[in-house]
């Protein structure tokens, strides 16, 4: 049965949307199967660059730990039970970390496409290698958040200003000027009103050069006001 990939909730029915609904998951968890809380510490669209890079470190140490916990048996390599679950939310966890500060990104992409590689096996089970990618992908995402916290920074206080400009009632001026205009009027009115005169203009240009224009602006000639004279006197007699 295909699962609601809209729906929200426990950590079951989380594994379902992975597997099935073919998406990168932004829902943050709840509760998991056991009862442990495990709703995000550091999801927020308010965090910084050092907050984000401080959440990651902290995920890849504790996935470092569940790798450090692999039980091997006859012929796998398994991850402890009681850790499949908290793995699973530190994935998705991750990707919203990554996705809050950057948005749309390659690194949430990998992350997610090494999670279903590491479950395509009968047990649905995560493997070591995908884990320790899982890892890698992470650190990768620090060194990229690292160099550029500065651009970070800046694009987000653009975007902060851009909403603030966006929610700010705009007050009607005492009197509107061009420059008034050109500030609170968006570029592409500005330019549909300018198409709009010249197309205007354009047609007065035309209308001006045919006959019906001529015979309603030019004035008769003497020939014209002599046959109108003597149709004038006729109509007397």
């Amino acid at each position: 049965m295909k699962p609601d990939c809209e729906a929200e909730g426990t950590l079951v029915s989380y594994v379902t949307y992975f597997r099935m609904c073919e998406v990168i998951p932004t829902t943050k968890l709840d509760r998991s199967k056991s009862g442990r809380s495990t709703s995000s510490r550091y999801v927020s669209k308010n965090m910084t660059p050092e907050e984000t890079i401080k959440a990651l470190e902290d995920y890849r140490n504790e996935l470092s730990d569940i790798m450090s916990r692999f039980v091997h048996r006859d012929r796998s390599y398994d991850i402890r039970r009681e850790d499949d679950p908290r793995y699973r939310t530190i994935v998705i966890e991750v990707i919203d970390v990554i996705n809050d500060l950057i948005g749309k990104n390659k690194y949430s992409q990998w992350v997610y496409q090494l999670f279903k590689e590491g479950i395509s096996n009968y047990l649905q089970s995560p493997s070591y290698k995908s884990i320790e990618d899982i890892v890698s992908v992470i650190d990768s995402a620090i060194t990229w958040i690292t160099r550029n916290q500065d651009t970070i920074n800046k694009n987000k206080e653009e975007a902060e200003k851009t909403n603030e400009s966006e929610k700010s009632e705009l007050k009607p001026p005492d009197k509107i000027t061009l420059k008034w205009l050109w500030e609170h009027v968006p570029p592409d009115y500005i330019w549909k009103f300018l198409l709009i005169l010249f197309a205007a203009f354009s047609l007065g240009i035309t209308f001006a050069s045919t006959n019906l224009y001529k015979s309603l602006t030019v004035p008769a000639t003497a020939t014209q006001n002599s046959e109108i004279h003597n149709n004038s006197s006729a109509v007397k007699k």
